[in-house]
């Protein structure tokens, strides 16, 4: 407890017996049992013992006791209770003399007075006052208005006399022998609780009128406007209290022998005082706006002067009493930046005790609530900030050391707080937005800010790394993927590796581009078996994502791989389904050369995949590719063992087939440049391919016929090659000429025998095929040209059917022809009959025609355009049609 207030003697056995009290701007008023009323001036003074001047004493107030009384300062009006009937008296006269008595009030029990101030439209201060009057069983309800009182409205009947009332916004609380109720304004009645064993039931208006406090024995329940209880609790007392007055924050309360003073809250009893005798309480204004709270007994009254709020905060501090200091902040009667200071002073210590009360969520929001130093906050945990420094941080109270369960719970409250600033300096453009006052020397330029942002953010990402791995190490690696995570490398290396987190310190090297470093941490652990990054799989996969702009990093950190491991090797320059949109921009022609100096084996699967998944068309590509191909296939054996060579030949048959289809499909390859270097005595066809690429037909089928001696090859070029035009256009007549007159293939070297035998075959036209061809192919090939070289073993009688056939397909050919030309003429005659049919049209332009779209005359030099509804428009106001 403290002392909150300090009972100052102001009157002292007067000789008149004391009903009523109240106060206003620093006066004091008492209504007596004789009917009596005096009023008091009451001055502070530099002792206990203060000036009070008597102002006015009025012996013919009432002839009864004055039982309630009270004061209107803004209307000059004081109001009574007495003989049970409510009188108005002038407060602007010496003698208080009466202005008007209600009698409509007779029997009145109790009243209440509710005085809003607000601005009318005008812009003028105004004051209403309503009044309540408990007569009887009912409630009357008047209004002030040119000096008197009128009726607010019909009155509102209750199911029992009242004992207590009190105004509460815009219903009436209202106590009654054995329980309490609601009334509102509008007549809706509701029934709160019982007011337990006292018989004399307690209603005291807390803050703005806003909430009740109701006695119940021993306890007060606190309940707003509707009715609904405000507070999970109810403050208790040492006994039953007989009167309650709430003075912010204090609740006084009057108990048989003494007065407690409690704060609701927290819910603390402040401080007790001892009295002989108190009875009433009133709380009124003082001369300088603040709160005087009297106490009176039968003859004495006591002022409940305040302490300073300066003298009772560090009292409060003391006692750690935080929650109570901030009430008193709120009503310190001070310049708003010393409350500003004051209030940012209570919290940050309350902040503290939070934290060392093991009380870490609060604690941290407290600290964000405040924009508390990083460094401070995160220095009260261990291993968080380096030991120097924390050496040098001061606390109010001895920080705990924390460990086992408490350092769990603390560091997750910690990680919270961190987000919280994270997310606020994210979002916030300027960082004076988020800075106390004590770093406001970052927001005078804009570089300062940012850089002030920047560390702020280092210093949360680091710490959040540190919290992660001590609590949930699964939260390192996204935070470390996050686009603009700020982990401090030195500090996040040392933390990462004292906790033998290598796939995450490999991780925030890749992220802060440290890539050679990240990749000699990945080949030292690639041969630990105990290591998480051991085998080759964690290089292969960082290469593969570090794009073209370090290739030669590739090139010097992937050669191992590809020596130890080449289909694994290679997916860093193919990738996989995961990793495809990183590799395939990588430079190929560099990455061609890498694999035909490192691991040659490799140079055509990555061709084949770049060509025939990736669809790339450069010509250095499929040259390659083809190169590598035939150097396959022309390679001499180089085992002597029949099975091996068997087994080559195998392997050799399937690389050939390959190579002629892709000579067949490719469109991108040199076939000028690849033929040079294809051998004239094996890969004809090969050589066939390439010299038809190059429209070399004669060529090309003289080694199907002759060479190859494969005549269905040779029709199949024929297929693929012939157009109806061009070159291409004769390849069939040239297929006929190399089948009439075969080629002299003899070599040198056979004995003459065997050369006379072979030209005797050679001088033998194929007249079977010749016909052959002329039947399946006459609508390709110019018979005339064909006749001149058919051989004279070739009959006119075998050729009819192709001369008929021929003649048929001429005759085909001309009625086409003139089928066309006639719908030709046709179309000519009807477009000829619809030009002269809209020649014939006539638009008649004169001064009374106007545009359809903006209504304005046309002139002799205007474009215009007509619709075939017959509106005409300039020509540049059709687009607006």
């Amino acid at each position: 407890m403290h002392d909150a207030y300090e009972a100052i003697p102001i009157l002292e056995k007067l000789p008149l017996q004391i009903e009523a009290v109240t106060a206003y701007d620093g006066n004091l008023v008492v209504g007596t049992r004789q009917g009596h009323l005096l009023m008091y001036t009451v001055t502070p003074g530099t002792t206990r013992r203060w000036d009070v001047a008597l102002l006015c004493s009025n012996k013919n107030f009432s002839r009864k006791p004055i039982v309630q009384v009270a004061v209107i300062p803004e209307h000059q009006i004081i109001v009574s209770l007495s003989d049970n009937v409510v009188s108005v008296h002038d407060l602007t006269v010496f003698n208080l003399p009466l202005l008007c008595i209600l009698t409509q009030t007779k029997g009145a029990t109790a009243f209440d007075l509710d005085i809003k101030h607000h601005v009318s439209l005008t812009g003028d201060a105004v004051v209403m006052v309503r009044l309540v009057v408990a007569v009887r069983r009912k409630l009357q309800l008047f209004y002030w208005k040119s000096r008197k009182f009128h009726q607010l409205r019909e009155d509102l009947v209750l199911p029992d006399v009242p004992r207590a009332l009190t105004w509460c916004m815009e219903a009436i609380a209202v106590a009654f022998k054995h329980e309490y109720w609601l009334v509102k304004l509008t007549g809706e009645q509701k029934e709160l609780f019982a007011t337990g064993r006292s018989q004399e039931p307690l209603i005291t208006r807390m803050v703005d009128g806003e909430q009740l406090a109701l006695a119940h024995d021993k306890e007060t329940i606190f309940v707003d406007a509707d009715g609904n209880a405000t507070c999970s609790y109810t403050l208790k007392w040492v006994e039953q209290p007989l009167c309650l007055a709430y003075d912010k924050p204090y609740l006084i309360a009057i108990l048989s022998k003494t007065i407690e003073i409690k704060t609701t809250e927290p819910q603390i009893t402040v401080q007790v005082l001892n009295l002989d005798k108190p009875k009433l309480l009133a709380v009124g204004q003082s001369s300088k706006g603040k709160s005087q709270v009297y106490v009176a007994s039968s003859s004495h009254v006591w002022c409940l002067h305040a302490i300073p709020i300066n003298q009772q905060i560090p009292q409060l501090l003391v006692e750690k009493q935080f929650g109570l200091a901030l009430n008193l902040v709120d009503v310190w009667d001070e310049a708003e930046d010393a409350k500003s200071q004051m209030q940012k002073h209570i919290q940050h210590l309350q902040a503290i005790h939070l934290f060392c009360s093991k009380n870490y969520p609060e604690a941290m929001k407290l600290f964000f609530a405040l924009n508390t130093d990083l460094p401070f906050v995160i220095g009260m945990y261990p291993d968080m900030v380096p030991e120097e420094y924390r050496s040098r941080l001061r606390y109010p109270y001895p920080i705990p050391t924390l460990s086992g369960t408490d350092l769990e719970q603390a560091l997750q409250a910690l990680v919270h707080f961190l987000l919280e600033v994270r997310h606020k300096l994210s979002n916030t453009d300027c960082e004076a937005n988020v800075e106390d006052s004590s770093d406001n020397k970052f927001s005078s330029t804009g570089a300062a800010s940012l850089k002030s942002r920047n560390e702020k953010l280092q210093i949360i990402d680091t710490t959040l790394l540190k919290c992660y791995v001590q609590t949930n190490d699964s939260l390192v690696q996204p935070l470390l993927r996050m686009r603009d995570s700020r982990v401090s490398v030195v500090e996040g290396e040392r933390v990462l590796r004292h906790a033998h987190k290598y796939p995450e310190l490999v991780l925030l090297l890749q992220t802060r581009l440290l890539h050679q470093r990240a990749l000699q941490l990945l080949i030292r652990h690639a041969k630990r078996s105990d290591s998480p990054l051991f085998g080759h799989h964690h290089t292969v996969t960082y290469l593969q994502q570090l794009g073209p702009q370090q290739i030669d990093l590739i090139f010097e950190y992937g050669g191992w791989v590809l020596k130890s491991h080449p289909e694994d090797g290679l997916k860093i320059f193919i990738g996989d389904k995961s990793t495809s949109g990183e590799v395939d921009q990588l430079p190929r022609p560099k990455v061609l050369n890498f694999l035909k100096k490192t691991e040659k084996s490799l140079v055509i699967p990555y061709l084949e995949h770049v060509i025939q998944e990736w669809g790339d068309t450069t010509p250095l590509l499929h040259n390659e590719l083809i190169h590598q191909y035939r150097d396959i296939v022309s390679a001499p054996y180089q085992s002597s063992d029949p099975a091996n060579v068997e087994e080559e030949k195998g392997r050799r048959q399937l690389v050939r087939e390959k190579l002629v289809k892709f000579l067949n499909d490719s469109q991108y390859y040199t076939a000028a440049t690849l033929l040079v270097h294809f051998p004239y005595d094996s890969l004809h066809e090969e050589r066939a391919v390439l010299m038809g690429r190059l429209g070399q037909h004669h060529q090309a089928l003289s080694i199907y016929t002759h060479t190859m001696r494969d005549t269905q090859a040779a029709l199949n070029y024929c297929q693929k090659h012939y157009t109806t035009s061009g070159s291409g256009s004769e390849v069939y007549l040239t297929l006929l000429k190399l089948l009439v007159s075969p080629v002299d293939t003899r070599s040198p070297s056979e004995s003459p025998i065997k050369q006379q035998q072979q030209q005797q075959q050679t001088r033998q036209p194929d007249v079977e095929a010749v016909l052959q061809l002329l039947q399946n192919y006459l609508h390709c090939i110019d018979l005339g040209q064909a006749l001149k070289v058919l051989p004279d073993e070739v009959t006119l009688n075998l050729l009819k059917p192709f001369f008929h056939a021929s003649f048929s397909l001429a005759s085909t050919v001309c009625k086409q022809k003139q089928i066309a030309r006639g719908l030709t003429q046709s179309l000519k005659l009807q477009t000829s009959e619809e030009l002269s049919s809209c020649q014939r049209l006539k638009i008649l332009l004169s001064e009374y025609t106007y545009c359809a779209v903006c209504s304005k005359r046309f002139t002799k030099h205007s474009a215009f355009a007509w619709y075939p509804n017959g509106d005409i428009v300039h020509f540049s106001c059709q687009s607006q049609r």
